[in-house]
Order: C-alpha cells, then sequence, then structure tokens
C-alpha cells in the first residue's frame, strides 16, 4: 500500500513537471512566432527607397532630400572603415600585400608603416569601404584586422546636384546647399521634396559642360526657374566636386557662381532700364533718341559694341543694344525713379532664394549722373546670377512678392501678388524680347516653333588696374518662354569665354550663352509640356507687325 502511495505522488510530480515544462515551451514558442511576424512586417520607424539596385534602409536617421518627382538625391547609408591592430599582426608585409590586392592605398597613407608600428595598439588605414568588399576582405581570414560600420551620407548624382543638394559635415550636419538650408527638419527624420528636377538639371548640365570645354570659359552657370511658384528646377554651377568624395572648401569647384559670384551683368539690365523708363516717363517705343556719336559723361565715354551713328527709337535701342541709346533714356528718366525701380525688383539687396550661400551686390558709393548712365546697361552694379533671375521674374510674372525658392511647393499663391509694372508695359517688355530673338541680338536662340523671348548680355571685366579689359568678357542670355504667357525664365552665363582663332570676334552673349540656350531649350521644353507650335510661324507674326497685336498670339 505504502508503495503504491508513493509511486502516485512520484506521477503527480512527474506531472507537474511535465506540465511546467509544457508551459514554457508553449509561451516560448508564442514569443519566437510574434517576433517572426513582427520582423515579417514592415516597420512604421523604417523607410526604405530602392536607388541603382541598393537598398537604402532609414530608421530614426537624417531625412531624405528628393527631387520634385520623389527621386532620391541624399540618403543614408553604411559603409566600413578598416581598422588594424599593429601587435596582433606577426608578418605586416604579408597582410600588406593581401590587403593590396583588393584595397588601392595611396602612397601618402604609409599603410605598411602603420602595420609595422607596434607602439600603436590600433590604426585606421583605409575609410569608406563598401559592404561587398569588406565581406570579401573578412573572409579571406587576415589576422589583426576589424571592419568598423560608420554611418554616412550618400548622393546618388554626385556632381550633378552637387551646389544645389550640397553636403554633410562628419557630425551629419549640413553645411552648404540644401542640406543646410534644410538642415533641422533632416535632422529631425523628416524627408524633403526639393524643387528641382533631375531630368531637367541632367540636360542642362550635359549642354553647358560641352560648352564651357569648346569656349574655354573659367566657369559656366545656368538657372532655369518656374516663376509662377518661384521654384528653381535647375541651378548649375560649373566646375563642380563630387559630395561623395573629400572636399576642398578652397577649391573653385565648391563655389556656386550662380548665387556667390558677381558680375556687372551688362545689357540684359536694359530690360530694366527701358520697363522703368516707358513706366515712369513719358517715354515710350517711338521716342528717339540721338545714337550718333559716343557721349562723355564725367570721365566716362559711352560707346556701343556695334555702333549704329544714327538716331534710334527706343525699341531700336533694344533691339540693337545700344549702350548710348539706354544711357540717354535713363538720363531722361532720371536717377531718382531709376534707383527706386532698380531697388524694387531687388537689384540692390541680397537676394531672398533659401540657399545661405549668396553674396549682397556691390553698389556704386555715389550714383550720380554717370553712374545713372552706365548703370542703364549694367555697368558699375556687380549683382550674382540668382540676382538677375530674380529681377526678372518679379518683372515678367509682374509680382513685387516674388520668392525664388529650392523647395518644392505644394501650392502657388495668388493672393500677394503686387504688381510693379502696368500690364501695358509688361506687354511691351514681351513683344521686345520676342523680337529680339527673331530679328534682334539674340537670333541664335530662336528655336523654331516656340516663342522664346531674350536678351543677349556682354560686360567687360574689371582688370588689377581697375579699368575695364575687352579681353576679359562675362556673356549671358536671359530668356524668357513661352513669352506670349511667361512661365519660365532661364539664364546661362560664361566667364571669360573665348572664341577660339577667331581673335577678332568678341565671344558676346550672342555668339555663346544664346546658342547653348537654344541647345538646353529643345531638350528641356518637352520636359516642361511645351508643345510646339505648328499653326504659326513666328516669322510671319514679325511680317505682319502692324496687323497683328505681338503679345496676343
Amino acid at each position: 500500500m505504502k508503495k503504491n502511495m508513493n509511486y502516485s505522488k512520484i506521477k503527480r510530480i512527474h506531472s507537474n513537471k511535465l506540465l511546467t515544462i509544457s508551459f514554457l515551451i508553449s509561451i516560448a514558442s508564442v514569443v519566437i512566432i510574434m517576433r517572426i511576424i513582427e520582423i515579417s512586417l514592415p516597420s512604421k520607424d523604417i523607410k526604405a527607397s530602392s536607388s541603382n539596385n541598393n537598398l537604402i534602409i532609414q530608421s530614426n536617421d537624417r531625412g531624405l532630400l528628393l527631387d520634385r518627382n520623389n527621386r532620391i538625391l541624399a540618403s543614408n547609408i553604411y559603409l566600413y572603415n578598416l581598422k588594424a591592430y599593429p601587435r596582433q599582426i606577426k608578418y605586416p608585409e604579408k597582410t600588406f600585400l593581401k590587403l593590396s590586392k583588393e584595397i588601392n592605398f595611396p602612397a601618402e597613407q604609409n599603410v605598411l608603416k602603420k602595420l609595422n608600428n607596434k607602439k600603436k595598439y590600433e590604426v585606421i588605414i583605409s575609410r569608406n569601404i563598401t559592404a561587398p568588399l569588406a565581406k570579401k576582405i573578412n573572409n579571406i581570414g587576415i589576422p589583426g584586422i576589424e571592419f568598423i560600420p560608420v554611418k554616412k551620407r550618400f548622393y546618388p548624382h554626385k556632381e550633378l546636384t552637387s551646389h544645389y543638394v550640397g553636403h554633410v559635415n562628419l557630425e551629419m550636419n549640413g553645411v552648404f546647399g540644401a542640406e543646410r538650408s534644410f538642415n533641422k527638419l533632416l535632422k529631425n527624420g523628416e524627408n524633403v521634396n526639393l524643387a528641382i528636377d533631375i531630368r531637367i538639371q541632367y540636360a542642362v548640365r550635359n549642354e553647358l559642360k560641352k560648352a564651357i570645354e569648346k569656349y574655354k570659359a573659367k566657369s559656366a552657370t545656368s538657372i532655369i526657374i518656374d516663376i509662377n511658384s518661384g521654384e528653381i528646377l535647375s541651378l548649375v554651377s560649373i566646375p563642380d566636386f563630387n559630395p561623395n568624395l573629400s572636399i576642398d572648401s578652397n577649391s573653385d569647384s565648391y563655389r556656386n557662381t550662380a548665387t556667390l559670384n558677381l558680375y556687372e551683368m551688362g545689357s540684359t539690365f536694359k530690360i530694366f532700364s527701358i520697363a522703368a523708363a516707358i513706366e515712369k516717363s513719358e517715354i515710350n517705343l517711338e521716342t528717339k533718341f540721338d545714337a550718333s556719336k559716343p557721349i562723355k559723361i564725367s570721365n566716362h565715354l559711352i560707346k556701343d559694341y556695334h555702333p549704329q551713328n544714327r538716331i534710334l527709337s527706343t525699341k531700336e535701342i533694344f533691339l540693337k543694344s545700344s549702350n548710348i541709346g539706354s544711357s540717354l533714356i535713363a538720363l531722361k528718366l532720371g536717377n531718382i525713379e531709376l534707383k527706386k525701380f532698380y531697388k524694387e525688383l531687388g537689384l540692390l539687396s541680397l537676394s531672398k532664394i533659401n540657399l545661405l550661400e549668396k553674396t549682397k551686390p556691390i553698389i556704386p558709393k555715389k550714383w550720380g549722373e554717370a553712374e545713372t548712365a552706365t548703370l542703364s546697361f549694367g555697368h558699375g552694379l556687380s549683382i550674382s546670377p540668382i540676382q538677375m533671375v530674380e529681377a526678372a521674374s518679379i518683372l515678367f510674372i509682374n509680382n513685387k512678392t516674388f520668392v525664388p525658392t529650392i523647395k518644392k511647393v505644394k501650392n502657388v499663391n495668388e493672393i500677394n501678388k503686387t504688381k510693379i509694372i502696368s500690364k501695358k508695359t509688361n506687354n511691351i517688355l514681351k513683344s521686345l524680347m520676342y523680337e529680339n530673338t527673331i530679328e534682334g541680338t539674340a537670333q541664335r536662340a530662336k528655336i523654331k516653333g516656340y516663342y522664346i523671348g531674350g536678351k543677349t548680355a556682354t560686360g567687360e571685366k574689371v582688370n588689377d588696374k581697375g579699368l575695364y579689359d575687352k579681353t576679359k568678357l562675362v556673356s549671358s542670355f536671359l530668356s524668357v518662354f513661352p513669352i506670349n504667357e511667361p512661365k519660365y525664365i532661364s539664364l546661362v552665363l560664361f566667364d571669360e569665354p573665348t572664341l577660339g582663332l577667331k581673335v577678332n570676334q568678341s565671344a558676346t552673349g550672342g555668339l555663346t550663352a544664346a546658342p547653348v540656350t537654344a541647345n538646353i531649350l529643345k531638350k528641356v521644353l518637352p520636359l516642361l509640356g511645351i508643345s510646339k507650335n505648328i499653326n504659326i510661324e513666328p516669322k510671319i507674326i514679325i511680317k505682319n507687325k502692324e496687323k497683328i497685336n505681338l503679345v496676343s498670339f
């Protein structure tokens, strides 16, 4: 009997143990299953995007920079630094040879010397190694080395977006471009859509690269802006740089010529001075001015590049790009009114663009009769290319409150629109700009089937002696399109272009920037959804200009 009782007791104990074990196994199984489900489902904190067949995963990291169509411009990836422990390496030469087969060590790094230095416990011998290469080297099984993962900012488009997107420093803080402008948002993990269209940027840079080589220019700049929204669709500054590599901030390629370089822009200022004269005085397109000979004001002798040596109308002054004529127009308008108008266009103050790399214009300390004359054709006032585009946008969209932006705009605000000129003056400007591409100085910018308006400019740079140098030019072309209903403005500028062996021919805006603009727009116009006009040939409009309103087609 006692034996049976002991057996029952033992049986109960075993049953309890089995139940306990079964319970624990069940709990463990539930945890494992839940974990499997958790892993298999996408986390709310993880954002994934595919670019160039690489999966970029972001979790509580710096936000992405995207173009207006959600293409990745800047993201986070993990690379590896290769660390060596010299005291653990018995054969430094063999180790160096094995690593050299996989990594191209620059001679100045003295990697072998570092591996032989037993005084050091650890040394970094290579940085920014990709995961596949790190895995390959790790599989070789080299003693005394270790790969350390580091988070890096990655720019898939390299030089293409360098000045627009910018870059971060080692602490992942933005120090240039959009990375700097929106640093706070990005550090909080927010993604930012920029206004840039990477397709347009590519087309522009490709043409600009070919042109800078052709004209042997020091630098080249291009900006395309949507004047209804203020969005900068493209901004190219050449030379440029690859933000994925080590950056020399003192290099010319680091400088954003579109926002930092200051130039005396030249004849594109005739758009502004003539607009001011028509708007604020009795001057009209038929008003006559004597441009038969150079004029002398104080110590300034004002001449024309292509002298007409006759009396010109306001319209002819614009189409022939007469400096003498524009000076006479400005003097009749008066320095107070001209200065006031330039101020309203933002030409005398810092650009409003939300890039932080920008420079204040250089304004003459004295603004007398001589300055009024020369400022009418862009001499004596140095501005950045972005300021030229900004001022032209204010004028052609006819809105004082216009602000350029590198961030994508969700809704265009029409409420705060404040006119700067009358509709009549605005129409006159559009007709002048259009006719200038048909029979004026900008004929090389003409594109069959498209209504392009534009103004060429050629400014002389000041040399070390403070004198204007005819051999060092700044050549540019400002275009507005479609000119009958302006939506976009483009500026192409070359710093010190040349025309090769044609020593007797100056590298003017009409011979350099105008044809390059045409090449750019042929590729860009379809991307902007601007279709070709096949029913009306632009030349017909000019031939019948007495019967047809130039700005109502």
